[in-house]
Order: structure tokens, then sequence, then C-alpha cells
């Protein structure tokens, strides 16, 4: 039998596959861990694609099983692939984000949808599979990270990406935002610190990326693994909310564990819209002492926004650069406020009539997809354009390069890569109204 596996990308998202993307995006871990799931011997030809930088052929081979792994933007991309294969006789799988929120929709182009963790219910469908008694649907809600398996890292392409590896030691978080889909797959439960340590030794890069959503919310967890870290002598970065940066036992381990970096959704500068969002945290006149904090400890941010909140005003969105400026982020990264399928931002929009679209592909952080409160969708997506553009000129870029904690250090060319490739994405010209 013939096996392939395949990360769908939305086809018309083409700003993170162009000259400037191996400067930001990082690799993605989905195919990588699929692939450490199959069984030993039990078919004699495996491929993997990852659209974000192969093609997917449908001709060249005939394969008895296909298995789709997509999020909502890429839904419709997905689709397509399901249908193809499946117009060709394999038996197609689907998994991810989108199938696992949209479980009947998903299972329209599907012979089998496996939702939320692969962990037990890859190799349980593939049992099942062999027995020739595969079953429509998988759903394990008792996934134990302890189970994780290492990923097979040597299949995944580089191109396009950072080529940093990516590493995850808790994939849940216990936060609730509204507009996060992390609690529609993932629950927080931290995998043993001496199997993440056991990761870590067998990357020869000295460079980590956490893919955690909150590397910090367990906190004795976290101190555990950094003491166990500190002898590897890695560099990395994180994510982590804005609470860290009030820590600063937590703030020193990490950087003597080798933390250089961390992301952290500030998502708005207004707390009324902090409070839209549901965050743990909303005192958003604290921002700057935070990371004036964080910068002492010799660790830059990554501050991300996200804009379209119901108490957001075209007044305050317009400001954001500016008020920025006065922060002294590092790199800062904005998106539209986006009603994933499986969210609570999501359930009360469209029972309240408020979604637009559900054209998927328009899902991808860049467009309004909803109607905001005080302001018009077309008109949200000009802002957002508007500010991300002014936020990439090129004095705010050598502004934060003057403020950062990396200046005096080789560490600034990487910052200095992330701005100019954030400064050349090209959302103005890839994502266009229609």
């Amino acid at each position: 039998m013939k096996l392939l596996m395949i990360h769908a990308w939305n086809e018309n998202e083409t700003s993170y596959r162009g000259r400037f993307s191996g400067l930001l995006s990082y690799p993605s871990m989905t195919l990588a861990v699929l692939y450490s799931l199959v069984p030993k011997g039990m078919f004699e030809r495996v491929d993997t694609v990852d659209e974000n930088s192969q093609r997917v052929d449908y001709d060249s081979v005939h394969y008895d099983l296909v298995m789709i792994s997509f999020e909502t933007s890429s839904a419709f991309s997905g689709y397509k692939h399901c249908d193809a294969f499946r117009a060709r006789g394999s038996y197609v799988v689907v998994g991810g984000y989108h199938p696992t929120a949209m479980r009947d929709e998903a299972a329209e182009h599907a012979d089998t949808v496996i939702a939320g963790p692969a962990e037990n219910s890859v190799p349980q469908f593939f049992s099942d599979f062999a027995a020739g008694c595969p079953k429509p649907f998988y759903r394990d809600y008792n996934v134990c990270m302890s189970d994780h398996p290492i990923p097979a890292r040597e299949i995944t392409t580089k191109k396009h990406t950072l080529g940093i590896p990516a590493v995850i030691a808790d994939r849940g978080c216990f936060n609730n935002c509204s507009y996060c889909s992390m609690r529609t797959m993932w629950k927080s439960d931290p995998r043993p610190v001496d199997g993440v340590i056991e990761e870590l030794r067998g990357l020869k890069s000295k460079l980590i990326i956490f893919y955690d959503p909150n590397f910090f919310g367990k906190r004795e967890y976290a101190l555990r693994l950094m003491s166990a870290m500190k002898p590897l002598k890695k560099l990395w970065a994180c994510n982590a909310t804005a609470d860290f940066g009030y820590d600063h036992e937590l703030m020193a381990a990490a950087y003597e564990s080798g933390c250089r970096g961390v992301l952290i959704g500030l998502e708005s500068l207004s707390s009324s819209s902090l409070g839209d969002a549901r965050k743990n945290f909303r005192q958003a006149d604290k921002y700057k002492e935070i990371i004036d904090n964080i910068h002492s400890h010799g660790m830059a941010v990554n501050g991300c926004f996200v804009l379209g909140f119901d108490s957001d005003t075209e007044e305050e969105l317009l400001e954001l650069p500016e008020r920025i400026d006065r922060l002294g982020l590092d790199l800062c990264r904005f998106s539209v406020l986006t009603p994933y399928p499986g969210t609570r931002l999501y359930r009360d929009l469209d029972e309240s009539g408020r979604i637009t679209t559900k054209q998927w592909d328009r899902y991808n952080q860049h467009n309004a997809v909803f109607s905001p409160t005080n302001m018009t969708a077309a008109r949200l997506d000009e802002i957002y354009r508007d500010v991300w553009k002014r936020a990439f000129r090129w004095k705010r870029i050598f502004h934060r390069m003057r403020v950062s904690p990396w200046r005096h250090n080789a560490y600034i060319f990487i910052l200095l890569g992330a701005n100019l490739g954030f400064k050349f994405l090209g959302i103005d010209k890839k994502y266009r109204r229609k």
C-alpha cells in the first residue's frame, strides 16, 4: 500500500511563500508528528507534501490512503484535494483545526474525520484500516502528552522557513480567550521534562523555538524545564502572556536557560477591548512597564495586536503605530479579529448574524469576515493595512533596533530580518477584498 500525507495551504495566500518568508516563518510540525505515527512496515511507500513549499500531484502515483490536515483558511484547498483523490479511488482521511470544529462539513469530503490530537486516534485508525474496518470518526479526549512522539523532522522541508527547529512542551492553554481555537484541539497537559530534554539533546541547532501557546503558563513546570535546559546551552524563544513581565524570578530563569525573546499577545491598547477578548490580563496601561521589565532581563519582545474588537474605534486603531513606538517593542505584528469555527467568538457572531461570509479562505487574519461595531468591514480592512504599512516604515524599524536589548550583539540581525520580513510581506497586494 502507498500512503500520502498532506498539510494543505490556502492556495490564494502567497505572502508567506515569497522571497522574504524565510526571514520570519517557522516550519510546521504537523507532517513530522503524523509521519512518526505511521506503523513500520505497513506501507511500501510514504510520501509527504507541505503545500507551503510543495505541490500536490494527483496522478503521478496512485495512493491507497491519503491523509490531509488543514486549518480553516486552507479548508477549500483541503477539500479540493479530498475530492480529487477520492475520485481516483483513494481512501481519504482529514484532520486538523477545521475538521475538528466542522466535523459534518469535513465528512462530506472525506471517508474518515480524525478530530483533536493525533497521538492515539491516528494509530487506532491505522489498525482499523489494516483490518478493513475504519470508522468514519475518531476523537480521543484522553491524550496524554507523555505519548507525544519525537517528530520525524528529517521528512520536513525547510524551504520558505527560517530553518529553526520547533519543539512543544505543552500545546494547550488554560486561558479562555474568546477568539482562540486552541481549546477546540488541545488541553493543557505538559510533557514530562525528561522527554523534552531528550528531544532537545537530539537537535543539532543551537537555536530553538517553542510552539507552546503559553510556555510559562504552569509556572513550576516551566521552572523545572528551564533548570534542566541550562546545561544544553540552547538559545530559544517562546510565547508568553503579559503577566510574565512581572515575575522576575521566572524572567531570570528564562534568560539563564537561554531564552532571548518572547512573543506576547498584547492584542489591544484598550482595556475595554481586552475585556471584549476575555483576556485574563486587561491592564493595557501597564504594557510599557512589562516590556521594560522583560528588556531588563535581556529578552526581546514581539507584541501582537488584533484589530476589530467591539470596543475598538477607528481613531484608536489608527493611533497604534505611534503608541507602539512608545512601548519600546522589538517587533510587532497585527491581525484582523477572525472568528474561527469552534470558538466562542464564532458562535456569538454567528448567532447574532454578524458573520458576513463563510468563504473559508478569507479566514486568514488579513480580512474582516464579520460586521464590526464601530466601522464597516471594508473600513477595518483599510485601517489594518494602513497600520501595518506605517508600523514598518524604515524609521520605526530603526527605532526598534535602537531600543532592543539585542542592539549590542549579533542577535540584532535576526531581529532586523524579522522586521524586514514583515515590512515586505505584501499584505496590501495579496489580500484584496472580493
